[in-house]
């Protein structure tokens, strides 16, 4: 943990980005390189930049560019994935330990990307960028180092926290806003979900990020923060603490999408895939050069060559009355025929052997449905609500072929209609397990395999911090 968390800027960490122009690589390359030679023009500075989004991203292990999004899933119960220990079974039973494998990674990634776009905001204000880059793009790239920050800590929260909604006092994750780039400084304690959940909202900053309308089928801009990533991840956290009023604002802030005729055009790994429809808000891409790792994309654990991860249909959203029905274009598109065991796959994520399928972390039909559930929150929303709701639901089945009469719906089952379709709607894509513990709920599982049912109150809830984190950090209060 210590070596993860000793990041220098670097040549090498700018060539790992992928991120240098042509023009760039083939001038004189200086002899030494210094931070402030890293810092002395804008192509350098934003090769730099780059550098977060690929940490943020990372390859072996992988962070938010599949591993992480996968362990959402496998803590949700609309996925069965009973596997072996390399593959998230630690995650799938809720038996995380201090020392799982996917603990310690998630953790260790996690926080290489927070001290990256530390050290990046650091270095931007140490070396005078804003007179390098003229104010406007200093303030960009400020803001996207501060989000790649907040989308960071966002993830920690949710699996190392209780929910807000239950406690919001209570003890979270260590919350460091300057950057390390030496050894010693281990030491600083956990922040209460309270305080880290201000601090996302603090650094999304839209004001200062490219305007929404302009990201529509621009494949840089969709793998980069822009104003509507920001109001989208501000959102999320108005959401987790309730306060349904701050979570409207934003979510009628995001402006320049639309919800993709078909939704299985907003899946591949073709630019045009992940970009034309004008849906995709933010998503993380891969290259050649540039991919996860064996056992590290969505592809090893959902395509139905992996045989590790299959969708629940006794008793998950598929088991679910209206939601798994052959009309909808989730399921006739985007899901397998059953295999030798019976067994449907999720079509989300093809490349299999070559790791190169784009990983959709925001979409606008998320906007859609946080919308839907924040009015269906409100006593005065149910109109607003149903029809939300139906914008995302008649997009794939038609009125004619629901067995949901969307009209009717009311109260509890209004929000339960709205919840449920969250889970068809985003199944495979990390939403699931977020959402349990954003409400408080109970993480249930029950198949031919697991039995499980753990409670808020139960100490499997919340994953454990790391050991390696407390043999560094001394002042970690957390069991």
């Amino acid at each position: 943990m210590k070596k993860i968390l000793t990041i220098l800027v670097s040549f090498a960490a700018l060539i790992a980005a992928n991120s240098c122009s042509k023009d760039f690589i083939e001038k004189t390359k200086p002899y030494s390189l210094t931070s402030e030679t890293v810092f002395s023009s804008p192509e350098l500075i934003e090769a730099n930049l780059l550098g977060c989004y690929y940490v943020f991203k990372s390859s072996n292990p992988t962070f938010m560019g599949g591993r992480a999004v996968v362990i959402a899933d496998s803590r949700g119960d609309d996925m069965v994935n009973v596997s072996n220990p390399q593959t998230l079974s630690d995650t799938y039973n809720m038996s995380i330990l201090g020392t799982s494998s996917e603990n310690n990674e998630i953790w260790a990634y996690a926080y290489y990307a927070i001290n990256y776009s530390n050290v990046f905001v650091d270095k931007l204000e140490k070396y005078n960028c804003a007179e390098i880059l003229g104010q406007q793009k200093y303030d960009q790239f400020l803001a996207e180092a501060r989000f790649i920050r907040a989308y960071s800590y966002y993830v920690l929260c949710q699996l190392y926290s209780q929910p807000y909604c239950i406690n919001p006092d209570a003890l979270a994750v260590p919350l460091r806003l300057t950057g390390l780039e030496s050894s010693g400084n281990n030491n600083c304690p956990e922040s209460t979900i309270a305080q880290v959940y201000n601090q996302i909202l603090e650094d999304c900053m839209p004001d200062k990020l490219p305007a929404d309308a302009t990201v529509a089928g621009d494949t840089d801009a969709i793998s980069r923060a822009s104003a509507a990533a920001a109001h989208l991840l501000r959102m999320r956290v108005y959401m987790a603490m309730q306060n349904w009023d701050a979570a409207i604002t934003e979510g009628k802030a995001i402006t320049g999408f639309e919800l993709a005729e078909d939704v299985s055009s907003l899946y591949g790994k073709t630019e045009k895939d992940v970009a034309a429809s004008g849906e995709m808000i933010f998503a993380l891409p891969s290259t050649t050069k540039d991919k996860p790792n064996t056992q590290m994309s969505c592809a090893e654990y959902y395509h139905p060559n992996a045989q590790v991860s299959w969708i629940d249909e006794a008793n998950g959203i598929a088991s679910k009355e209206g939601y798994f029905l052959n009309e909808d274009a989730r399921v006739n598109k985007l899901v397998s025929e059953a295999d030798g065991n019976g067994y449907r796959y999720t079509l989300k994520f093809m490349d299999y052997g070559g790791h190169l399928d784009w990983v959709p972390l925001m979409r606008y039909a998320e906007v859609v449905l946080n919308l839907a559930e924040c009015y269906a929150n409100k006593t005065d929303g149910a109109t607003d609500a149903k029809a939300l709701l139906a914008q995302v639901r008649r997009r794939s089945i038609s009125a004619d072929d629901d067995v949901i009469d969307i009209e009717s719906l009311n109260g509890a089952s209004l929000k339960t209609a709205v919840y449920d379709e969250r889970r068809l709607e985003f199944l495979a894509e990390g939403l699931r397990g977020f959402d349990i513990i954003r409400r408080g709920e109970s993480f249930t599982k029950k198949n031919a395999f697991v039995d499980i049912n753990v409670a808020p109150e139960s100490n499997k809830y919340v994953w454990p911090i790391p050991d390696q984190e407390k043999s560094y950090n001394k002042e970690i209060k957390k069991k």
